[in-house]
């Protein structure tokens, strides 16, 4: 038959198997009595806890026990005797463990075969220590209870301070990105503050440069005006003598006072659009009649661009509450581009009706070229030119100027067109007042 293992060496075999896995916990043990050391070594030899096993390192001193803290401070527990080279040898070492050592989380089981030299009252209250045994009542049990819970309260401790450290390693961190993060945000803040500045330079250089601008348009609308209209006055005079003495130069003559009308109307247009820009227009209103201002100003177009047929269509009695002349200049550039755009022998439609809201519509159409789809939206804003006029001359501050002057007078102006085949744009002002004194 096969040999039965007794039961205890199963268990012990296991035991062994399992405290394998784990390193044993040490215990230093702390006595000048050699019996003493090899007693607690056979008791504490088939023990475990946690699965780990006891391993006891043994010191016959306070001297050598200093000297195995100093290598190996990490020892959870010390079992440690009183009276040994001094008869208080055990309690010095204790004080030069917490106070020069600063060791707070090994756990000291004082063990002491003579209370009375070290009465246990004066002791656990001198002494940092955590439990106080007399040899003569520390049986085996009494002795791993008081290892286990030991054990336990350096195991908490221990997590305590690994936690504390890692707490302050990031505290550490959290302080230095703090400083990062800070030194970051002063940065942003010092380059913000020379964007601005350059912001502020790059702002009274516009506002110099507009003054300049407004300076030179005011120049160039005096200077220029005055030729001009001596220009535009000796062609009418020669269109007089050549109507009699030489009739094939009127056409010529048509076409200079069309330039001058033209140029005319970019220096209002200009003025018109620096002002506007500037916030110094101001505006006159009264009531008047758009049919007989659509008449006035197509009598210059007529006059510059004789191979284009002109008609208009509209109501008789309207009335458009607003400035004459901011009207005149939007419409003016309304039907310049409407010449501008289409090709000569087309006809040009000019017409104004009453909605049934009220409002007075003014509307110039043409069969010109028509603008692409992808170019209606940005049609008005400033500077902004369709695709397929870059072969006309053109500032393209003019449609933007139509839109301001008619968003001025409380109205809207909207675009219909097809590239190809014409365009029409549609101009919505207000009927005046039912009492003029009312200011809109």
């Amino acid at each position: 038959m096969p040999m039965e293992i007794p039961p205890r060496r199963l268990r012990l075999k296991s035991r062994a198997a399992v405290s394998a896995v784990s390193e044993p916990w040490t215990i230093l043990v702390v006595d000048d009595d050699s019996q003493v050391l090899e007693m607690t070594q056979i008791i504490l030899r088939d023990m475990e806890f946690e699965g780990r096993r006891f391993r006891c390192v043994a010191a016959a001193s306070a001297a050598e026990a200093a000297a195995q803290l100093d290598q190996s401070p990490d020892i959870p527990v010390m079992l440690l005797d009183v009276v040994m080279e001094t008869p208080d040898a055990g309690l010095r070492l204790v004080r030069r463990i917490r106070d020069e050592m600063k060791n707070g989380q090994i756990r000291i089981i004082l063990r002491t075969g003579q209370p009375g030299d070290a009465p246990e009252r004066d002791v656990v209250v001198g002494y940092d220590i955590n439990d106080y045994k007399s040899k003569t009542e520390l049986t085996a049990q009494k002795l791993y209870t008081a290892l286990v819970g030991a054990l336990r309260a350096w195991r908490d401790i221990a997590t305590i301070a690994r936690l504390n450290t890692e707490l302050s390693s990031l505290n550490a961190s959290l302080e230095q990105r703090v400083v990062e993060r800070t030194r970051q945000l002063e940065d942003m803040v010092e380059a913000l503050g020379r964007s601005k500045q350059r912001a502020e330079t790059a702002l009274a250089r516009e506002s110099e440069a507009k003054r300049q601008l407004r300076q030179f348009l005011s120049m160039v609308s005096h200077e220029f005006r005055t030729p001009l209209a001596i220009i535009d006055s000796a062609a009418q005079m020669l269109e007089m003598r050549a109507a009699k003495a030489d009739p094939g130069s009127l056409p010529r003559l048509a076409t200079i006072r069309g330039g001058v009308q033209r140029l005319l109307g970019l220096i209002d247009t200009c003025l018109a659009d620096e002002q506007l820009d500037s916030g110094t227009m101001v505006i006159h209103e009264q009531s008047f009649d758009p049919m007989a201002l659509i008449e006035v100003t197509l009598t210059q177009h007529r006059i510059a661009a004789p191979s284009h047929r002109f008609r208009t269509e509209g109501e008789s009695n309207l009335s458009v509450w607003g400035d004459p002349g901011l009207i005149a200049l939007a419409l003016n550039n309304l039907i310049g581009n409407a010449v501008k755009y289409s090709p000569e022998g087309t006809d040009i439609l000019v017409s104004a009706h009453q909605h049934d809201a009220g409002e007075i519509v003014i509307a110039v159409a043409d069969h010109g070229i028509g603008i692409p789809e992808d170019d209606l939206s940005g049609i008005f804003e400033r500077f902004h030119r369709a695709s397929n006029a870059r072969g006309v001359s053109g500032s393209g501050i003019g449609l933007h100027m139509v839109r301001q002057i008619v968003e001025m007078h409380g109205g809207t102006v909207s675009v219909d067109s097809r590239q190809g085949e014409g365009s029409c744009f549609t101009v919505r002002l207000r009927p005046p007042p039912d009492d003029p004194q009312i200011i809109f």
